[in-house]
């Protein structure tokens, strides 16, 4: 099962809204009739900013400004108290040089919803730069899954900003079911009074690329909560940096990072550099780190119950990513597990 296969699936899940580009074309738009007429807004985000004043005072507010990066993305409104528990699925596709896409999500006070983006590059794909605003106010909720795949040729960079309101809780997480050569990935999400967020990262480097995956959690609000959790594999010649901080501005406040490597080849490399800071007294703050490789007891205990090298191999990769696995909906079960199984694979060849 492909990327496209898991976005097919999505949808026959019951998903209520696509959005299609392909480079700078958007192919489809689709919006479920219910779901419009309750003030629901899916559209390419240049006819958002044309439209409405409060939509450009958004722009680059949550993350720092881009030059040269215009509003060619999609725009997601979701008004207050409408809860959806199938996917608002965004899908982008660079098939031609490069493509900078600038997205902007509004969830409104007291929504919950689970939103979809998927990222893809076919063989003339050079470049991809993805630059995405989140913005939940007041109670709402938000459940943010990345599924990327790439060419190896493609270069990526992947940038999110997101602000939590009150109360509000955001949950992201992020994957690449085919790495490319060169990846570049920040996530920072700004918290305000009882708003929690859990950033969480599944990665397997290919071999002999170089990938640079950022989480930030700033606790602006008293109360707030934030944990940043990540799996990452290296093989051949990778080399995967996992900086991770968390940053306490309130009193009341707490976080933790748990991030942990496997590295499957002696030439592979990986940095995991979690940094807390607490600015405020009575913040609490924890981070756990741990890079290893696969335990031998447990790989020929497979292999003494009939498995090749190869299968066990897999299965152990399996077992560790599975573990940073945390918060997604029932309805992306299937979709997770089908993700987990094809990046085992990848681990070991």
């Amino acid at each position: 099962m492909g990327l496209m296969s898991i976005i097919d699936e999505l949808a026959r899940a019951g998903g209520t809204a696509l959005y299609l580009q392909r480079n700078y074309d958007v192919l489809r738009r689709v919006v479920a009739d219910s779901l419009r007429r309750r003030g629901l807004i899916l559209e390419p985000l240049s006819e958002a900013v044309e439209k409405r004043s409060w939509v450009r005072k958004l722009l680059w507010r949550a993350l720092p400004k881009e030059e040269g990066v215009k509003p060619y993305g999609a725009f997601l409104y979701v008004p207050p108290g409408l809860r959806i528990q199938a996917p608002l699925t965004f899908c982008f596709v660079v098939s031609e040089a490069e493509q900078l896409v600038h997205n902007v999500i509004v969830i409104d006070e007291g929504s919950d919803v689970l939103v979809t983006s998927a990222c893809a590059s076919t063989k003339r794909g050079e470049a991809h730069e993805g630059y995405t605003e989140v913005y939940l106010r007041r109670g709402a909720r938000l459940n943010y899954v990345m599924i990327h795949s790439w060419m190896r040729e493609t270069r990526v960079t992947a940038k999110t900003g997101v602000e939590v309101g009150e109360e509000g809780s955001f949950t992201q997480f992020y994957t690449c079911l085919k790495s490319p050569s060169s990846l570049t990935s920040d996530s920072r999400a700004l918290l305000r009074q009882e708003a929690t967020a859990l950033l969480s990262t599944l990665y397997v480097a290919s071999p002999s690329s170089s990938t640079t995956i950022s989480s930030t959690i700033i606790l602006a609000g008293e109360g707030s909560g934030g944990e940043v959790l990540a799996r990452a594999v290296a093989v051949k010649g990778a080399t995967l940096r996992l900086p991770t901080r968390i940053e306490a501005r309130a009193p009341g406040s707490r976080g933790h990072i748990e991030c942990r490597g496997l590295q499957l080849s002696p030439d592979s490399r990986i940095e995991t550099t979690p940094a807390l800071y607490s600015l405020r007294g009575g913040s609490q703050l924890t981070h756990e780190a741990a890079i290893g490789k696969i335990s031998e007891e447990e790989l020929y205990y497979l292999m003494s119950r009939g498995f090749t090298e190869e299968e066990a191999t897999s299965l152990l990769v399996r077992g560790f990513l599975e573990t940073g696995i945390r918060g997604l909906p029932e309805v992306m079960k299937p979709q997770v597990d089908a993700i987990l199984s094809i990046l085992a694979r990848k681990a070991v060849g």
